[in-house]
């Protein structure tokens, strides 16, 4: 079988890779210049890699680092202690341990262990996640740890990351956030580890083209496909994009088709947005795949990440990760990297990741790095009250805007389907990631899950 699987982001590669053991032949098409998607890596000069969005892995995030041992890498990855913050009330306080809640000054004493006991039940008890569907995060919230909690910690958090949207998030996104990916156990409930690769992510994706490219098949990037069809014999045809495509943003409508007729395949594997999915199809593969389907890509939501990446001459904060919890800030994150990995890695130099995810057509998004800056640069100064502009050496900005699916109540009965009805036809995006929310380890995930899905109906058309 001559596989088309479009986007060679983690689901994309994983998915071409497991097709390619079965001895199918893939051929992944890909918008960007590079690998990885999400977590695809820049040159910050010298050599160094870093990813244009922050990554790190959980100790449980199992399917991702299976994939490391599979494919002999698994020394490449290294666990380091994490340390977290929470910036509220004109500070930033430590939250890494049991203790740091009960030194939690911007909650009072009894409010401090109420959220604390409420956390550790859910973590304990509440292993499925349905109990948690039909209800907001912030009624639960509220009802089971109180308004104080709500109102300085997770009603900022929540506001930042969904703004408008806060208060309609389903208490199954917070649930995934809180038990699923905070599986501590031993001394790391005391200290938590996180992971890291040590030559960035770029060498799993490299792995992961070469396996592809010796089954027989291709990955090409800066080569988005422009249009799907279908021929009446089943077969389909992909339209590729013109090199620098990806600089006309993502609608792949408004790509220039390279020269030539397309390339014919049997089957179709898309693991790029819902949006960008439907705007590929032609009007008879739209008609065949029917309207409930259409109905599902049309309700999702997501919001962009904006994320500024900033290399400074000094230590900016003594955390790697700080949640933003002051509604005045224009941001809702500061993930300082060369404070979880050492900044020797990089010869010396010290890496600031201003984190932020913003509705479409949030004016903050047609800004430059020097605007955006500008416009950051108060919050900057109210987190680390010395920084200045001269501390920067240089800065790369980046924007995704199908980052962050927005998980309301009843969510789950609006996911589509990984197969599209017709057949041939996958879709694995990070809208079907759940519980869990989207993530590199889920991805690895969701790859094998597209693969296993093309390859199961083959084998039910046959039967």
């Amino acid at each position: 079988m001559r596989v088309a699987v479009l986007g060679a982001g983690v689901a994309g590669l994983v998915c071409a890779y497991r097709l390619s053991q079965e001895r199918h032949v893939c051929d992944v098409y890909e918008r960007w210049p590079g690998l990885g998607g999400q977590a695809a890596t820049l040159d910050v000069g010298g050599g160094d890699l870093l990813e244009r969005y922050y990554h790190h892995l959980f100790t449980s995030d199992r399917h991702i680092v299976s994939l490391y041992e599979e494919l002999g890498m698994g020394d490449e990855l290294e666990w380091h202690p994490s340390s977290m913050a929470f910036f509220v009330d004109g500070r930033q306080w430590a939250f890494n341990t049991p203790l740091d809640l009960l030194r939690f000054g911007p909650l009072s004493p009894p409010a401090r262990l109420r959220m604390g006991l409420a956390v550790l039940a859910l973590q304990k008890r509440a292993r499925q996640v349905e109990p948690f569907e039909s209800i907001t995060a912030h009624e639960w919230i509220e009802k089971r740890m109180g308004r104080g909690p709500w109102r300085k910690i997770w009603g900022p958090l929540l506001r930042g990351k969904f703004g408008e949207r806060a208060d309609d998030i389903s208490m199954a996104w917070l649930w995934s956030k809180l038990t699923l990916r905070r599986q501590l156990e031993g001394d790391e409930a005391r200290h938590e580890q996180l992971g890291y690769p040590s030559h960035s992510w770029e060498l799993l994706f490299d792995a992961l083209r070469d396996a592809i490219v010796a089954a027989g098949g291709r990955v090409l990037i800066d080569r988005p496909a422009v249009a799907v069809r279908r021929d009446r014999d089943g077969a389909f045809h992909v339209t590729g994009g013109a090199p620098g495509s990806f600089r006309a943003g993502h609608d792949p409508r408004s790509f220039a088709p390279a020269p030539g007729p397309g390339e014919r395949y049997d089957a179709v594997v898309a693991t790029v947005p819902s949006d960008v999915f439907g705007a590929l199809l032609d009007d008879d593969l739209a008609d065949a795949i029917g309207p409930d389907y259409l109905a599902r890509l049309r309700a999702t939501e997501y919001h962009t990440a904006l994320c500024l990446l900033l290399e400074l001459d000094r230590r900016f904060s003594p955390f790697y990760w700080t949640n933003i919890a002051d509604p005045e800030l224009p941001f809702v994150g500061l993930v300082e990297h060369t404070n979880f990995i050492s900044p020797e890695r990089y010869g010396g130099r010290r890496f600031l990741y201003v984190a932020n995810y913003l509705a479409p057509g949030d004016p903050l998004l047609a800004l430059t790095p020097e605007e955006l800056l500008a416009a950051y640069l108060p919050g900057l100064r109210k987190v680390q009250p010395d920084f200045s502009p001269d501390w920067i050496r240089a800065r790369w900005l980046h924007r995704e805007p199908a980052a962050q699916p927005i998980v309301t109540v009843g969510y789950h009965r609006r996911i589509p389907p990984l197969q599209t009805g017709v057949r041939g036809l996958v879709l694995a995006n990070t809208t079907q990631i759940y519980p869990e929310d989207r993530g590199t380890n889920y991805s690895v995930r969701l790859g094998t899950q597209a693969a296993r899905a093309l390859l199961d109906e083959r084998r039910t058309t046959r039967a």
